[in-house]
């Protein structure tokens, strides 16, 4: 096995630890069984993505500064951090603290992951193959998210405390694969310059990029606003398909069944590389439109499709996204300029998710 191929494999294998813990993918359910309402998960939901919106360039700047596998490496111990104030406080402020360092975790992966994998790639000659790890990747996330949310019952039977206790222990485990991980060399050869200097040049580069490519701002926007609609349906179907008679045991395969249909449309993304961009989003927003709809019926097994519908949606014009924005920008400020993409993500969902709240509580 090549040098390439174990650095690829590591980051899958750090991909389906990272999304197969039983209470991230539960944690709607977990803060329901405990008493808090949808309304107040709406607001968790924003306290997390205010802080992603305060943190996510300042992390991608850290993974192109100091280094894209330390930027994993906090991405763990903030994951840690976060179980460990879920299990040690039940209160409002206890889990907006939790909310928070989750958050942060998402911020050290966001980016870095994704320019660690691309610039391994880069500098091997073998760009082009970034397509098919992408694609694998998401694949990756969906099942393992997938057999999480299968397991969405079997969290709220073993409870709060059980169901972190196991995060802990796979973000050890992820520190242990990150450990393993070669640091690219476009960041290793910024190590003779002082730190101030390489922080200046990262945001100066970065600025510059951003002002003349609003290409990339326009793919960047499309993006978000799909992949939010997608996040806010999938999170509140969790407390909205037991409302319908939906039971504990059969929530969990219904959650996974939605997830499957971002296989389809991880699947599918290869077949419409060739499309405008334009014509993607077109046809994402149609069927996660229709997606977010099939709520509203009150029948389990259309609201179960929409989330199929929603997550094939997110997945086809990620994939897209992912590749053409990875190809505009610099090496150098890779993570950073990745990090837009979320800092986006999370401005779009600021706006959404107290709105969806109100919305699923109907």
């Amino acid at each position: 096995m090549d040098r390439i191929k174990k650095q690829l494999n590591k980051l899958y294998a750090f991909n389906l630890l990272g999304n197969i813990s039983i209470a991230g993918a539960a944690w709607v359910l977990l803060l329901i069984s405990q008493g808090f309402s949808i309304i107040e998960v709406g607001l968790f939901e924003t306290v997390f993505h205010l802080v992603s919106l305060t943190a996510e360039v300042p992390s991608g700047m850290f993974a192109d500064v100091f280094g894209r596998k330390k930027s994993l490496l906090m991405s763990c111990l903030c994951s840690i951090v976060s179980a460990v104030t879920r299990i040690l406080f039940v209160s409002f402020g206890g889990v907006c603290i939790s909310i928070a360092f989750s958050a942060l975790s998402y911020n050290f992966v966001s980016g870095s992951d994704s320019a660690l994998a691309y610039d391994t790639l880069l500098e091997s000659g073998r760009k082009d193959d970034y397509d098919t790890y992408i694609s694998r990747q998401t694949v990756i996330y969906r099942v393992a998210n997938g057999v999480a949310t299968l397991c969405a019952g079997l969290a709220v039977m073993l409870g709060n405390t059980i169901s972190h206790l196991i995060s802990i222990a796979i973000s050890v485990i992820q520190i242990a694969v990150a450990s393993t991980l070669v640091e690219n060399k476009v960041i290793l050869d910024k190590k003779t310059a002082d730190i101030r200097s390489r922080f200046k040049e990262t945001y100066k580069e970065s600025l510059r990029f951003l002002k003349g490519n609003r290409k990339a701002a326009g793919l960047i926007f499309r993006n978000a606003l799909i992949g939010g609609i997608d996040i806010l349906l999938l999170f509140f179907l969790q407390a909205k398909l037991p409302l319908t008679g939906v039971t504990d045991w059969l929530l969990g395969p219904l959650l996974f069944i939605m997830s499957m249909g971002g296989i389809i449309g991880a699947g599918l993304s290869a077949a419409v590389k060739n499309w405008p961009f334009r014509r993607i989003f077109i046809l994402s927003l149609s069927v996660v439109t229709i997606g977010f709809l099939a709520n509203f019926t009150g029948i389990a097994w259309i609201m179960t499709a929409g989330g199929f519908m929603a997550a094939f949606a997110d997945d086809l014009i990620q994939i897209r996204a992912d590749v053409e924005l990875n190809a505009m920008i610099p090496p150098a400020q890779r993570a950073t300029l990745i990090s837009v993409n979320s800092l986006c993500f999370s401005m779009v969902m600021i706006v959404m998710s107290p709105l969806a709240g109100l919305l699923f509580s109907l």
